[in-house]
């Protein structure tokens, strides 16, 4: 107690130094609490959003791939590796009191043209000349007309600026076909052969018209039903969840809005999130581009509106605008060149009037997709799938990396790896009995291409490479490199109706879980860590000798997994740097300190004191400034983490949505927080103390003596 009080009264007498000190432990204290919380509840919130949005806990691959699964790095499947035997593996993992499911998974990228409006108009105009609607058929036949006429106007001025020399013959060629469909005698004689014109327009107009956009979608292929119901924030949006068994793709309500919807109708919508966050139209320079873009890409929204539609939008602004002009192109220019006061009507109102009359996305709910890739054999394959609705993970709805994520069945997506599965092979058995074609044995092959055989053939593969031999079976290799070739005829027929057949064909659990994948997840059950889940899994793979490799979620995520591991390397180096700058500090402060207490440690020295008895008043007074400064340093630190704890910190942007697990960020204080941030306060002040606490022991009564003289 003695040396308890007498270190109290000298901290009191020193008030100073014990300022300088006390300021620092304050500030240590504070920093370790703050950043402990961050750390320990961005580790959190990112584990929720990447094992309960695709990853799971446990990823799974082929061992020794030239690559390692890289669920948020890699763009394409990469090189890592097929599993064939999912369902043995599947068996035995399920069969594991760590885990809850087991879902089969491959991640690969693919493109999908979204089609122009050209061709959905011509659409329409065949099903109006089908169906004998006049009416109808007359005005979608002027509005095709018109949009002929303004492609015609915009390939003239593109020949304005190139070098015609250098153009290919099938550009060159379609140049000419787009001006013959503008003359006027091309339109006078629609009525007397409609489907002639038709064929000529989709064939040869379609393909030069503006407004096709190039989607490069992301996507997870799995087991849809499992997935839906394994990762417990995915959620529907818009349409319906695909069909237990059957194909079908899902987008990403995030994808969907950033790349299928109208160009004009987006950039509203961003306006609009940016003015609901604080922002103004005169200050924000990305707001100004956008109202700019809006503005000088009217054809946007001119190019798809017909003759009804364009009075009703005409009507429209001009009573918005106050404005007697007559020019659709100008109104619109004056529609959209909107501020602060305005935006807000304006908004209403385009989604009233002119949203519902233009094609708001290029892809709807229950359209039919044609996707586009190449196979690993490097070929190119095409699949048509039904897109059946919108979906999104839930607390990432602005998330960008959470947000790539679309979701395709498994079935199509072995199709666009280029595996051979019972479906190809089964359309390929029809088309080949539809076409009349024949096999070309390679033996025979110079007779009958030249005067023996007669009829229409197609490639035999029976003396194939082993690999592509192998891919006559849904769960082996990749098909070969040069598809099998059949013949053209009446299989185009045939080929559409097999197509139509695979839309609500429905497949046995045996079938989905049969075929090669990529990867496989693995959710482990409540409170199982993830340590252990890897030790038990690891052991299965080792007892089974499966072909396979384990990794936790951090490095199934590649960098965005492993960036707590950053984080906590920032931390540290800033909390050793304070420490560092603390300890020669407090080392300074306390020397001093123990200079001028010369006279007072000669006194007690003389009248008795130990040096131990010294060494443990410093040491006293060390701790007395540790566990008070401290515990006011961590008093601060956790009031500010509680309110921010309750009220949450606004993510500023994409990447902190997905760190956070939500738009706002809620930090806590695990339990082990505040005795570290004590602890090593205490660490830092006791190592600060020990060189005054030995120049103190070694003052004798004489020094102090000679001090008074």
């Amino acid at each position: 107690m003695i040396l308890i009080h007498i270190a109290l009264r000298n901290l009191l007498t020193h008030k100073v130094k014990s300022a300088i000190v006390g300021g620092l432990l304050v500030f240590a204290a504070f920093l370790i609490i703050v950043g402990l919380s961050l750390i320990s509840s961005i580790d959190s919130s990112m584990s929720k959003s990447i094992v309960n949005s695709v990853a799971a806990h446990i990823q799974l691959q082929q061992k020794g791939a030239k690559d390692e699964l890289s669920i948020f790095g890699q763009m394409g499947s990469n090189e890592i590796g097929y599993i064939h035997n999912f369902p043995e593996i599947r068996k035995a993992l399920e069969a594991l009191p760590e885990v809850a499911a087991v879902v089969p998974q491959g991640i690969d990228s693919s493109i999908v043209f979204g089609g122009n409006v050209l061709d959905v108009k011509l659409e329409a105009l065949r099903n109006a000349v089908k169906a004998g609607d006049k009416i109808q058929t007359d005005v979608v036949r002027r509005h095709v007309r018109r949009m002929v006429a303004l492609l015609d106007d915009e390939l003239k001025n593109l020949k304005g600026f190139t070098d015609q020399e250098k153009m290919s013959d099938d550009m060159k060629s379609g140049l000419v076909d787009v001006t013959q469909a503008n003359q006027p005698a091309f339109w006078d004689s629609f009525d007397q052969d409609p489907y002639s014109h038709l064929e000529f327009l989709e064939n040869k107009i379609a393909k030069m018209a503006i407004g096709e956009d190039m989607l490069m979608l992301r996507y997870v292929g799995t087991d849809t039903e499992r997935f839906r119901q394994v990762f417990d924030r995915f959620e529907m949006v818009d349409g319906t969840p695909i069909p237990p068994g059957q194909r079908g793709f899902l987008f990403n309500k995030f994808t969907y809005e950033e790349q299928v919807k109208h160009k004009t109708a987006r950039r509203l919508d961003k306006i609009r999130d940016r003015l609901a966050e604080g922002a103004k139209v005169a200050t924000d320079e990305e707001i100004k581009q956008w109202i700019k873009l809006n503005r000088t890409q009217y054809k946007e929204i001119t190019f798809q509106l017909d003759d009804v539609a364009t009075d009703a939008v005409k009507a429209a602004l001009q009573a918005e605008l106050a404005s007697q002009e007559t020019d659709l192109a100008k109104l619109v220019d004056a529609f959209m060149d909107v501020n602060d006061a305005n935006f807000a009507k304006r908004y209403a109102l385009f989604y009233k009037v002119i949203a519902p009359k233009i094609r708001l996305y290029g892809i709807r709910v229950g359209d039919t997709m044609t996707i586009n890739g190449f196979s690993q054999s490097g070929y190119a394959t095409t699949v048509n799938v039904k897109m059946f609705g919108t979906f999104r993970f839930h607390g990432l709805d602005r998330s960008t990396m959470a947000g790539a994520f679309n979701i395709l069945d498994l079935m199509t997506y072995r199709d666009l790896l280029g595996y051979m599965t019972a479906d190809k092979k089964a359309e390929i058995a029809k088309l080949q009995a539809e076409s009349g074609v024949k096999e070309l044995k390679r033996d025979s092959a110079e007779d009958e291409l030249f005067g023996k055989g007669g009829g229409e053939v197609v490639e035999d593969t029976s003396d194939a490479t082993p690999a592509q031999a192998a891919a006559a079976t849904p769960t082996d290799a990749p098909a070969a490199a040069t598809p099998t070739v059949v013949a053209a005829g009446n299989g185009g027929t045939g080929a559409k109706a097999f197509a139509k057949s695979l839309e609500s064909h429905v497949y046995s659990q045996a079938e989905i879980d049969g075929g090669v994948i990529r990867n496989i997840a693995i959710m482990l059950k409540p409170g199982v860590d993830v340590k252990d889940g890897m030790i038990a899994v690891n052991r299965l793979i080792d007892e089974n000798k499966f072909e396979l490799k384990a990794l936790d979620w951090r490095a199934a995520s590649g960098l965005v997994g492993n960036f707590i591991g950053v984080i906590y390397a920032v931390l540290a180096f800033s909390i050793f740097i304070i420490f560092l700058v603390s300890l020669v500090i407090i080392n300074n402060s306390l020397v001093m300190s123990t200079l001028e207490r010369t006279r007072e440690i000669g006194t007690m020295r003389a009248i008795g004191a130990q040096r131990t008895e010294i060494l443990w008043m410093f040491v006293v007074e060390a701790f007395v400034m540790a566990i008070v400064f401290g515990a006011i340093g961590c008093a601060f630190g956790y009031g500010l983490v509680a309110y921010f704890g309750h009220f949450g910190l606004l993510a500023g942007n994409d990447f902190m949505v997905f760190l956070s697990g939500g738009p706002r960020f809620y930090p806590a204080l695990p339990p082990w927080g505040l005795p570290v941030a004590m602890l090593a306060v205490m660490i830092v002040t006791l190592i600060s103390t020990l060189y005054p606490a030995w120049l103190a022991m070694r003052i004798t009564p004489l020094a102090a003596m000679q001090d008074s003289e």
